[in-house]
């Protein structure tokens, strides 16, 4: 089945992604308002060991979306490298079957693996940084955190499932539904005084809420727990093996750059918190929550479009390739531009307005949007490359992130250049590579450059208005 992008696919995508950018900056106020400096600090910490926790899935998360795509698109069998092109256009639910029983297989361990670590090394890590705090209640609200991660990282299919099906707007609602209940939630528990814990408990509730509507939308879509429920064809552990041997060829070289991507990024606040104080680390951490959020924002529209990337692949459509990554590198490049300038002029105000004591570096916020600009735009153009099964891109981000994370070391620890540090040496080594090299690759495949990609953008959008136009 092609997978098509609607209107109500890329809608509830933005309203998703603005919900999810949204709910930081609500939440962000009370944040301030209910928690001190360190507590602050600290739970930047705590989502800090989230994000690497949530590497456990070791690249299966993309790789397991593609191999849901192949199977949705109708692909006969799965390939280690490549896929076997699809000569009919119905789902292959048989094949779709084995894909989601081994999905359930390996987030079990997954998950289990992660709890195991994090209970023990991560408590002992909380514990040593927190000395100056309440240790009950820092215990009780890590050990909720730790639950909510085990929690996420066990239905994390889930959004592998619906990706990779194309139902973009049936995982935005989910999303949305979930991050406003967590808002309320966690609004009411840091007012009523619980701090840390009620913060770790509206992150609880979010995912709680977010992976049972997932599961949901999934076998509701278009019949498809119905339809896999009626297939007399048993998967075996055989299948099982056989389809984690598929699986695991790509997802282990997905999941380096996943780990990759958290060094040059939110592995600076472990750095961070090891070299300046917790409220030093609060500012840092919220800074690149920010930039984080633009990116995240400017670039949703590559995460809609996505599943309709694979498929297109698999159809072998290039001019629909080349045409969809026009668009939508356009609009993250346009809209991230327009993001940090609106927080520099609105955005850092309001905080200040806020508390007194939170000051913002302009200088060194706008070096780390750079920064981050420029890791997101190699960074999907890296995602585009996945889209055929093929990852060659590993080495370079394994070699920059060890680069990057030792060479900020270094600025920040024995140089002494504090948070500049910690932002110039991931930039500098980023520079030298991946900043350029995918981008150029991907061009190069789609017979384009910047210019007409833009031109391209600029076509699609004149077409829609003349098209509303007529329509009025």
């Amino acid at each position: 089945m092609s997978i098509t992008l609607t209107k109500k696919d890329i809608v509830w995508n933005y309203i998703g992604t603005f919900i999810s950018l949204i709910s930081n900056f609500l939440l962000l106020p009370f944040m301030i308002i209910f928690l001190n400096g360190k507590e602050l600090g600290l739970w930047y910490v705590y989502l800090s060991i989230g994000a690497i926790v949530t590497l456990f899935d070791f690249g299966f998360a993309p790789t397991l979306s593609r191999n849901i795509a192949y199977s949705w698109s109708g692909a006969n069998r799965l390939k280690k490298t490549g896929v076997e092109y699809s000569t009919h256009s119905e789902p292959n639910y048989i094949l779709l079957k084995k894909v989601l029983i081994t999905c359930r297989w390996i987030y079990f361990l997954i998950a289990f693996t992660a709890l195991l670590i994090i209970i023990s090394f991560g408590t002992f890590y909380i514990k040593n940084i927190s000395n100056e705090l309440n240790n009950n209640e820092i215990l009780y609200s890590w050990l909720i955190y730790c639950l909510a991660v085990f929690l996420n990282l066990l239905y994390g299919y889930y959004i592998s499932l619906l990706r990779g099906i194309g139902a973009i707007y049936k995982y935005n609602i989910a999303n949305t539904i979930a991050k406003i209940f967590q808002i309320i939630i966690s609004i009411i528990l840091l007012a009523s005084g619980l701090g840390l814990v009620g913060a770790s408990l509206g992150y609880l509730s979010y995912g709680v809420l977010f992976r049972t509507l997932s599961k949901k939308f999934f076998f509701n879509h278009n019949n498809i727990g119905y339809k896999l429920k009626n297939i007399e064809y048993r998967v075996s552990f055989k299948d099982i093996k056989e389809n984690f041997r598929i699986v695991w060829f790509n997802a282990w070289r997905d999941g380096v750059v996943s780990l990759s991507n958290y060094f040059s990024t939110q592995a600076t606040t472990i750095i961070c918190s090891n070299y300046l104080s917790l409220e030093e680390t609060g500012i840092y951490s919220l800074s690149l929550q920010i930039v984080t959020s633009i990116a995240s924002i400017s670039g949703a529209l590559y995460g809609a479009y996505q599943p309709s990337l694979q498929a297109a692949y698999v159809n072998r459509d290039l001019n629909e390739s080349k045409k969809i990554m026009s668009i939508v590198m356009s609009v993250y490049c346009t809209l991230y531009l327009a993001g940090v300038l609106l927080f520099i002029t609105i955005g850092i105000p309001i905080l200040e307005w806020l508390s007194s004591d939170l000051v913002l570096n302009i200088p060194v916020l706008l070096l780390l949007s750079l920064y981050m600009f420029l890791s997101k735009h190699h960074s999907y153009y890296a995602s585009y490359i996945s889209n055929t099964n093929k990852v060659p891109y590993v080495k370079a981000f394994i070699a920059s992130s060890i680069c990057g994370v030792i060479l900020s070391t270094i600025l920040i620890g024995i140089v002494g250049l504090g948070v500049w540090g910690l932002i110039l040496g991931q930039l500098f080594v980023q520079l030298l590579y991946n900043n350029w090299k995918w981008p150029y690759v991907v061009m190069k495949k789609l017979d384009t450059n910047p210019l007409k990609m833009f031109k391209v953008f600029i076509l699609a959008t004149r077409s829609k208005l003349i098209k509303k136009s007529e329509l009025i």
